[in-house]
Formats: structure tokens, sequence, C-alpha cells
């Protein structure tokens, strides 16, 4: 660290507590090493064949029988265990029974850490000694001194005149204070009860004393946790006003703990919140809640009252054996606001997952239930329960089936839905099986062509009520629903070819790879009657530009005679720069009327799709998605992500414009929105960033914007952040908050949520 921030800590909770336990180390060390070793060299009838079990090394050793003295004199080095202690000089007084050390005394640890000391002085029971101008460097280079330390009735250390810090001291000036420090006129470590207690302390930051307490305790270091208050978190937001939390923890048992932690607002009053966490000798759970009883304001603006409301997130792992594990996922809140307004989770939608799931070798098995909590404003198709939920999964070796490899897949789904709700909201209750094989081989020509076969064939089944017939977007009556007990059979083959071609120039490499893949297969015609739960999302990108099933899941299939056709093509430099592009085209026989309007996938020439990846060095990166439109090579959808610049000034952008087909209700739209800011490192320690987040389309209108200004180092953290959040609920409130954060390492910190910015309209 630079010496233009002065900083200095006094001693940290568990810094004099180390130093106070590595002191005790080194009293320890001192009579035995000295003892035996220069015993043995005085007294040389051991076992033959035995070792010492501290080994001493010094320019000078004698033994003064008149006075019975033991002295070691230079360069002296005492191994006992894995402490090695360093002295000038060591002497074992046998009448007085205490050994005494001077002369750049250290000790280091087993853990690491170093004991430095002017002169040591101990009794061999350990329960009374004194040791002058002590220091202790620990482990994670934080570091603690005192200008003497006490020990008596065996139990008991007193250092006066401590200091702890863990920020480094400037290189050129080790004198100068660092940026903070921890200081006590006493501190006291109990061995028995395993506490520190500071009295008269006060905290410094650049030497200048900023806070001050004349008691304060807190548990030694080989105390792993206690129960007791942890740090509060204190703030003000638009929806709860002025709130504060104070957690508590309850240390229950060595595999369980539990924290509460209470909460009172200027708006709801008093929420109860809490953590319980268990550990099995098998598995591992975790629960989270909170409740409180509030005025509540639906998603339409509706005062409903008084409430109780709160949530529950949890989850459990058990292992049954070296193959089965099971476990729970539990997400669920009493309303859609509750998250958002006590900033537990900005998630949309809450999954709960109860699961059976084996993994050996190649193979996989697994039996789910789930039910999804839909936390997006205005009402939508209502979410269906899946139980249960089906899949095996099997993979041969390779080559050991015709060259090739063979796979197996099956699956089984269930979906139930409320039917007590509007028509407009209703959805499928669909039973659904599933199997497939396949096979695949690749073949390397002596010519560089790779050439993958592969080949599937595949049988689904479906008995559902309630799916919504062909053409209907809106349902408003029993009659624009039907029941269906359909099979679908499919198969299909494919044969891709590559053709990797590479090239060596002055300082560069260029690899270029033309990519064919032809794929036979039947029409899929039952495809607008089957429910779909899971191929909602078709997007036609690079990604799966070469694959044969451009759907995500089961319930959709690519039939038809298609093929698809691109380039892959890096340019790479020696000194790091590249340049990397991917793109190609999809050619079908007849159109597929199956994929959404604008997905590009529906005519017999696709869309035209592609990525070009740029970095010709650290000054500058980007990345550019595009689709565009086969007819007039219109814009259909736009990735955009570039920075540029040095670490003093380096803006970013992302922008995203994509035209598409809105799954369930057809409408055509086009989705548009930008990203824009900055980051600088304007000092060593010190770092500024802003982003806007703007959309453009189908509703134009800024959302957010953030400012941090930051500061960091290897003790301390400091944070400001002004945000400005332009989304409108009914039940949540916009606005603009100020989060504050402030942490000293081995110490703690402060969060102070949305406090409101003076002036901004709140």
């Amino acid at each position: 660290m630079g010496c233009d921030h002065s900083r200095l800590i006094p001693k940290s909770f568990r810094a004099l507590v180390l130093g106070s336990v590595s002191w005790l180390a080194l009293a320890a060390l001192l009579p035995q090493a000295a003892l035996a070793e220069a015993f043995a060299a005085t007294h040389p009838k051991q076992a033959p064949g035995q070792k010492p079990d501290t080994l001493l090394q010094a320019d000078q050793l004698s033994y003064d029988q008149t006075k019975q003295k033991i002295t070691a004199i230079g360069h002296v080095e005492i191994v006992s265990g894995e402490q090695i202690l360093k002295a000038d000089k060591v002497t074992y007084d046998q009448k007085r029974d205490v050994v005494h050390a001077t002369g750049n005394v250290s000790v280091l640890q087993p853990n690491g850490d170093v004991v430095f000391a002017d002169t040591a002085e101990v009794t061999s029971d350990l329960k009374q000694g004194f040791v002058n101008k002590v220091g202790v460097l620990f482990g994670d280079n934080s570091r603690m001194a005192a200008q003497d330390a006490q020990r008596y009735e065996g139990r008991y250390l007193v250092a006066q005149r401590g200091v702890y810090t863990a920020c480094n001291l400037c290189e050129e000036d080790p004198t100068r204070a660092p940026l903070w420090q921890l200081k006590a006129k006493r501190v006291t470590h109990d061995n028995v009860a395993k506490d520190v207690i500071y009295r008269d302390a006060w905290l410094e930051f650049g030497g200048i004393p900023v806070a001050f307490t004349p008691y304060f305790s807190h548990p030694d270091p080989t105390v792993q946790r206690r129960q007791g208050f942890l740090f509060p978190t204190v703030g003000s937001t638009r929806d709860l006003g002025f709130f504060t939390r104070v957690p508590y923890y309850f240390d229950i048992a060595p595999n369980t703990d539990a924290t509460l932690s209470p909460a009172y607002s200027q708006n709801d009053g008093l929420q109860f919140a809490g953590q319980l966490r268990h550990r099995f000798s098998n598995g591992r759970m975790q629960w989270d809640g909170s409740f409180v009883r509030a005025n509540l304001i639906n998603e339409f603006g509706r005062d409903e009252g008084e409430q109780w409301r709160g949530h529950l997130f949890g989850s459990t792992l058990f292992n049954l054996s070296n193959v089965w594990r099971a476990g729970t996922d539990v997400a669920f809140t009493s309303d859609k606001s509750y998250l958002r307004r006590y900033r537990f989770s900005s998630d949309d939608i809450l999954v709960n997952r109860a699961f059976l799931e084996g993994f050996q070798g190649r193979h996989y098995a697994g039996a789910n239930m789930y039910y999804f909590q839909d936390l997006r404003p205005g009402r939508r198709q209502e979410e269906p329960f899946v139980a249960p939920e089906l899949s095996v999964s099997a993979l041969g070796e390779p080559g050991k089936t015709l060259g090739g490899r063979w796979s197996l897949n099956g699956g089984f789904l269930a979906t139930s839905r409320n039917s007590n709700v509007a028509t407009a909201y209703q959805g499928p209750d669909t039973r659904r099986l599933s199997a497939q094989a396949g096979w695949d081989r690749e073949f390397v020509s002596s010519t560089g062509f790779l050439t993958t076969l592969s080949g599937l064939a595949r049988a689904d089944g479906y008995w559902s009520k309630n799916v919504m017939r062909p053409g209907v977007t809106t349902p408003t009556s029993a009659a624009d629903f039907q029941d269906i007990a359909e099979v679908r059979q499919f198969a299909q083959g494919s044969v891709q070819l590559r053709y990797p071609l590479g090239r060596r120039g002055d300082h560069y490499q260029q690899i270029a790879e033309p990519i064919g893949i032809f794929t036979v297969a039947p029409r899929i015609d039952q495809n607008s009657k089957l429910p779909n739960e899971d191929s909602l999302d078709v997007e036609f990108d690079e990604t799966n530009l070469f694959r044969p099933n451009r759907y995500t899941g089961y319930d959709r299939i690519e039939g038809g005679t298609r093929a698809a056709y691109g380039l892959r093509h890096s340019l790479i430099s020696d000194n790091g720069a590249r340049a990397d592009f991917v793109g190609g085209q999809v050619f079908r026989l007849e159109k597929d009327t199956n994929f959404p309007g604008l997905s590009g996938l529906r005519n017999t020439f696709s869309d035209y799709v592609g990525r070009l990846d740029l970095e010709p060095g650290p000054w500058f990166d980007a990345n550019y998605g595009f689709r565009l439109d086969r007819d007039n090579l219109k814009l259909r959808r736009q990735e955009l992500q570039s920075s540029a610049g040095v670490p003093l000034f380096r803006p970013f952008i992302r922008y995203v414009s994509v035209d598409q087909t809105e799954v369930t209700t057809g409408l055509l739209q086009t989705v548009e929105e930008v990203t824009a800011g900055f980051d600088s490192h304007f000092l060593d320690y010190w770092s500024l960033s802003f982003a806007h987040n703007q959309a453009l389309q189908p509703i134009a209108g800024a959302r957010t914007s953030a400012a941090t200004l930051a500061y960091q180092d290897e003790c301390a953290r400091f944070g400001l952040t002004l945000t400005r959040d332009n989304t409108n609920r009914a039940d949540l409130k916009s606005g603009t908050s100020v989060v504050f954060s402030f942490f000293l390492r081995n110490i703690g910190g402060l969060d102070s949520v949305g406090a409101p910015a003076t002036g901004s309209g709140l």
C-alpha cells in the first residue's frame, strides 16, 4: 500500500487475542526448549538411539553449576515441534525456575503467526510471566503491538497500551500511522472464559481518534462461534421509512445454529425474521423466513388493510448413498410485493422443488416435483403444479457401437392447474411419456474433413385436457378448449461436415472453418394442437445455428428436411489481439409455420445470424450479435456489448433490440433498451462507476440509474451508491435511495440500506 494514504488500526477484536495466544505460545516454549536441550547437552545420559524432543542451536552453550544457570548465546535457535524460537540470548535459572530471553526474540508459530519481543521472562509453570515490547505478525498480514504484557494466575494475560491494525505499513516510513488502528490502554485475555476485554479503547483513522468506548469484549480467536448480537443494519426506504434490524445469533449445537433478526420500521412496525441451519451426517438443511402484520396494497392498488405477510426460503440435501441424493428447494411468499419491499429478493418467479436423483458413470435418473409462484404484476396463464417429472439418461462408451456411441433418454411429466380461475387464465393438465434412442459417430478423413453422423428415434405420448384449440390466443369459453390423446412419432438423421483450415502469417494465425449440417426428418403436424409447457422460448441465433433441433424442451420438435451452413473464422495476433466471427443461415425444403412469426425460421430460407467478437488490445473489447432479415437485410435482433479506454476512464455500452412474437398472445413487438455508463479507477484505491438503463421500445423511458463511489484496499472498504429506480407498481413505490457501506477487515462494518438522498423528491 502506498504512503499517500495514512492508516492505522488499533487492535481488532480478534487481533489482540491472537497476540495474547501467540505470546502464551512463546512463554510455553522458552522453559521447555531451553531446559530440555541444555540439559541434554550437559547430561548426555540418554537411552541409545533416543532423539531429544527439542533441538537447540547457538554459538555458545554453557552451564554454571554454582548458580544453576543454563545459558545459550549468539544466534540462538530452538526448534520444538513446529515452533521455532530465535533470540540473541536465552537463560534458564533453575533456582528461580525462570526462563529469560533477550535480544531480537521471535517465535514462529505453526499457523504462520510470528511473535516478536525485546525481552521475555516466564516461570516454567507458565502461571507468571512478563514480555517487554511485544509484537505479533499474523498469518493474514495483520499485526499487533503492546508496550508490555503480563501473565498471572495461569489464566489472565494483560497487555498495556495495545495497538492492532490489519493495514500494511508504509514501506518508506513504517512509523507513519496506517489507515486505521484500534488502541486500548489495557487489554485482558481470559483463557478460561475465552474472552478478550478492552478497557478505554478507541479507533483511529490516519492517526486521528474517531470513536471511543470505555469497555468492550469479544470471544478470543479459539472460539469459532458464540451466542450474541451481530452488527445491526439501519436505513430508510421509500416504502418502509426509517428502519433498523438487530440480529441475534444462537449457538445451539456444534452442527446447529440459528439467527433471529427482528426489525422495526416506521411504516410497518415490528417484523420478525430468522434463519436456522443444521448439518446431518449425510446432508444439510437451511431455512430462512420472516413475518409481519402490516398494511397490504395489492398489485391493482387496492388497500386490503392489515394482513399477515411473510416469506419462507429453504433448502435440504441428503446423500442417500454414493449414487443417490434427495432434497428440496422451497421459496414462498405471501404476496407479490413482499420480497421486494423488504429487499429479501428481486426474483419474479419462485421455484419450489423436491427431487431424488442418481448419478452413476455416464448415466442419470431423476424424479422432481415443482410448484411455481409468479410474482410478476398483472394476470397470466395459471402456473402448473408438476408432479412427477421423471427422467432417465444413459450414454454408451465411445467407439463401442458401430464405431460410435449410443444414447437413451426417457421421461414422464404430469402437470395440473387450478381450474377455478377465469377462462382466459386457464391452462392444460397434461400427462406426457417420452422415449428417445440415438447414435452418433465422428470420422476424420486424411484430407482433414471432420464428419459426424447422428440419428435418433423418438416417441411422445400425450394425454391432456383443457388444451387451447389451434388458432385461439385468448380463450373466452369452454368451447375454446379440447381434450386430446395423441402419440407423436419422430425420427431423424443428420450429417455434419466441418473443414478446419489454418495458416500462419507474420505475427498472426488465421483459422477458417466452413460448417454444414444436413438433417432429414418428417414434418411435424401435431405441434399446433399439443400443449406446450417447456418450449415456449425460441430464439434463433449463432448458438443454435448448427443444432438439429432449435426448441429447448420436449413439447416441440423441429421437423422437415433442412440444412444449415456457415463459417467460423478467427484471426489471432501474437500479441494477444484477436477477432472471431461465426455466422450462417438455415435452408429447409418447406416452410415451417410452427415457429413464431418473427423467429426468422418459418420460411424456406431463414434469417442470417452471426456474432463478431473483437479484442484488439486491453484498451477495447466488443461483441456484436445480429439477425438480419433474409429479404431486406433489416436488423431483426441486435446485441452489443462494448467497452473502451483505460482504467482511469473506461466507458461501456450494452444494447439489445429484438423483434419477437409474444408466445402467449401471438402479438408482434419490438423490445429495445440500452445501458450505458463508465468505470473509473482514478486513484490507487478509489473508483467511480455510473450506469443508466433506458427502455426505447415498446414503452420508452428511463428505468434505473446508479452511481457508486468506492474505496478498497487490503484492510478497509467504503462505498456510497446513489440509485434512482423509475419502475412503477401499484404496490411498490419508485424513488431514489442511497446505500452506504463501511467495513474494516477483521472487525466488521455497517450497511445503510436505502437511505434517502436529500432533495431527491421522495
